[in-house]
């Protein structure tokens, strides 16, 4: 192609000048091989004589693969004495060497974990990925679940795709979906073949966080609706001086100690307590212990209590019920043939029946409140 178009003279020149360039590369490269050696051997005698430069020099191309005088196994003395003088690099190269098991150097991990951690405190690249892939190996010794989420973060940080892809993945599995889809979306490259894995994931949390968003929100409106609605249906009761059915309202529906406050004061104010329903006043009895609302419900109680009323609470186990029973059964007096043989034994007194329904009350509220089916702490029941 360069002789073309040429005179005969100018073509055979143009083969020349070919000829000679093909000469001085091949010469180039042939010098190179020596030039390399000399460097080399230079930088070996320069370490031995204290230069932990020249170590560095002479580690990093022994270990280098595209080195004639590749030798993993001679640069570690060189390599080591570097690290031991902060060279990161060099800490970094003899953690890729232990690690892969290069050449005569047996694969060791604990080795390669320790330059690795080394390095990458030094900020080396190469450190921080062994690290990661020396802790986060199952099955092996160094192990360590803590360790290889640390060093993901920072290979992530760093730009490792791959770190980015594995540590978003694991925090998705331990519940942490916000920061797991932020990393994925994070290192996601649109339109690069290499990022499909992660842009799939991220754009996947993403959708998934934005539907249940949606949904949260919804359901929010719905309650905040349906509390209106029941506002509404109290505030007509109570326009309607309804006290009864207001208080009815709140406690059964409603379920607001706040709102069932507010009928009875209410009622009370309006000197209308004698329609609210006797059971009513029990109720109010459990939900408010002490207070306004418990004296009124109080005095309720005490207006319309009977000899025999357990109020809300199971009368069958006080004193005295079971001979009641057996009374109202037709039963008289015990036969005198039946006596005791000590007749001055004295019975210890039973729990009187305030205190059974007090032991009732109690046990109700553990079961609820601490058990197995545990109310909310902001249920009437728990307060």
């Amino acid at each position: 192609m360069l002789a073309q178009g040429l005179s005969p003279r100018g073509a055979a020149l143009g083969k020349l000048i070919l000829l000679f360039l093909a000469l001085t590369v091949c010469a180039a490269s042939v010098q190179a091989a020596p030039q390399r050696a000399g460097t080399l051997q230079a930088s070996i005698a320069a370490c031995d004589s204290g230069d932990r430069a020249a170590c560095t020099e002479a580690g990093m191309l022994l270990s280098d693969v595209d080195n004639a005088a590749y030798d993993p196994f001679l640069s570690l003395r060189f390599l080591q004495q570097a690290c031991a003088a902060n060279q990161a690099a060099t800490c970094g190269r003899l953690a890729l060497i232990f690690y892969a098991g290069e050449g005569d150097v047996e694969r060791d991990l604990p080795s390669a974990g320790n330059f690795a951690i080394r390095a990458c405190a030094a900020q080396d690249r190469d450190g921080c990925e062994v690290a990661e892939a020396v802790f986060a190996e199952p099955g092996s010794p160094q192990f360590d679940a803590e360790k290889a989420l640390r060093y993901r973060r920072v290979n992530c940080t760093y730009g490792n795709r791959r770190s980015c892809i594995d540590l978003a993945r694991i925090l998705y599995t331990m519940d942490d979906r916000l920061p797991a889809e932020q990393i994925a979306l994070n290192a996601c490259v649109p339109g690069d073949p290499a990022s499909e894995e992660v842009c799939a994931f991220g754009n996947r949390l993403q959708s998934l966080r934005r539907k249940a968003e949606a949904e949260r929100e919804a359901a929010i409106r719905a309650a905040r609706g349906a509390q209106a609605r029941e506002q509404t249906a109290f505030d007509r009761y109570m326009a309607e001086r309804d006290y009864d059915g207001a208080l009815y309202y709140a406690l059964y529906h409603m379920r607001s100690k706040a709102h069932a406050e507010t009928a009875i004061l209410s009622a009370s104010r309006a000197g209308a307590l004698s329609s609210i329903f006797p059971d009513h006043f029990y109720v109010l009895e459990y939900w408010f212990p002490s207070g306004p609302v418990a004296q009124i419900a109080a005095s309720g109680i005490a207006r319309t209590r009977r000899a025999d009323d357990c109020g809300i609470w199971n009368c069958t186990n006080t004193p005295g019920a079971s001979s009641a029973r057996w009374r109202a059964a037709g039963g008289g007096k015990a036969s005198s043939s039946y006596r005791s043989s000590s007749p001055s034994f004295t019975p210890s007194p039973g729990p009187s029946s305030t205190d059974i329904a007090k032991q009732t009350r109690d046990k109700y509220r553990s079961y609820n409140c601490t058990g197995s089916r545990r109310l909310p702490d902001s249920h009437p029941v728990c307060q």
